[in-house]
C-alpha cells in the first residue's frame, strides 16, 4: 500500500483486460479444448504487462473452468462444457464477440424451469413468513418508486422454496442478465410490466396449493421464452432486440 493509501488498482486493471482477451479466445475457439496456451514470459510481451497480469489472469480462468494450470507443465485450455459452471453464462454475455442468441434462450428455459418448481415448494414448504414475504414483494408490481420488483419477487420465492441450489443457479443467472441488459430488457419487459398478473401465484403458494403455484408459475414465466421464438422466428438480431425492437 502507497503513503497516499490506495491500492494498485492499475494492475487488477490490466489483469482483468488480460483475462477478458484470453477468456474471448477460448470462447471463440481461437485456442480449442487441449490446446496450450502460450507461456507467460510470451503472453505478457504480448500483451506488453508483467508476468504478476498474466498470472493472475491464468489463476481466474481456472477457477472459471477455462482453463487447467499445471505447474511446470504450462496451461492447458478445457472445454468448457464439461469444465465451466453456471457462471459460464455471464462470461458468454461479457465476450467482445456478442451473445449467441440459443444461449438467451437456454437461460430464459432454464430461468424458468428454477421457477416453476420453486414456486411449487415454496408453496409446499415455506413457512408462513415467506409466504408474506412472496405476497408482498407481488404488491410491488407496477409502483413506479420500486426498482426490478421482478427480481425481488423471484429470490423470494426461491428462498421461500428452501432449495439453495436453486439460489445458487437464480445468482447465475442474475449476473448473465446483468450482463446483457440491452436484449434481455426486451425478453423480459412483459414479465417486468406484471403483463400476466403475478398477483395470483403468491395465493397459491400462500394456500399451499403446489400443482397451481406451479402452472401459474410457468405461465408467467413462458412468456420471455415466447418472446425469444417469435423474434427469432422473424429473423430479428439481437441488434434488434437491444433496440427494444
Amino acid at each position: 500500500m502507497s503513503q497516499s493509501g490506495f491500492g494498485p488498482v492499475a494492475r487488477r486493471s490490466v489483469s482483468d483486460e488480460v483475462f477478458s482477451e484470453l477468456r474471448d479466445a477460448v470462447l471463440t475457439g481461437r485456442f480449442a479444448p487441449g490446446d496450450s496456451l502460450p507461456p507467460e514470459r510470451e503472453l505478457a510481451a504480448s500483451f506488453a504487462v508483467n508476468r504478476h497480469a498474466v498470472r493472475e489472469a491464468l489463476q481466474r480462468l481456472q477457477a472459471a473452468g477455462f482453463v487447467k494450470v499445471v505447474h511446470g507443465g504450462g496451461t492447458r485450455v478445457l472445454d468448457v462444457r464439461s469444465s465451466a459452471g453456471l457462471d459460464l453464462l455471464a462470461h458468454l454475455a461479457r465476450s467482445g464477440e456478442g451473445l449467441d442468441p440459443t444461449i438467451l434462450r437456454d437461460g430464459l428455459e432454464m430461468r424458468r424451469c428454477i421457477g416453476v418448481d420453486a414456486a411449487r415448494l415454496a408453496a409446499t414448504r415455506g413457512t408462513a413468513e415467506g409466504h408474506a414475504r412472496i405476497v408482498a414483494a407481488a404488491a410491488a408490481y407496477g409502483c413506479p418508486d420500486i426498482d426490478d420488483a421482478d427480481r425481488t419477487f423471484w429470490l423470494e420465492v426461491v428462498e421461500t422454496s428452501g432449495n439453495f441450489a436453486f439460489r445458487l443457479a437464480l445468482n447465475s443467472l442474475m449476473h448473465a442478465i446483468d450482463s446483457a441488459p440491452g436484449p434481455l430488457d426486451a425478453l423480459l419487459a412483459a414479465d417486468r410490466s406484471d403483463l400476466v398478473p403475478h398477483a395470483p401465484l403468491p395465493a397459491a403458494i400462500a394456500a399451499r396449493d403446489g400443482a397451481e403455484a406451479a402452472r401459474i408459475a410457468d405461465t408467467i414465466l413462458t412468456q420471455a421464452i415466447d418472446v425469444w421464438a417469435a423474434l427469432t422466428d422473424d429473423g430479428r438480431t439481437l441488434d434488434h432486440l437491444t433496440r427494444g425492437a
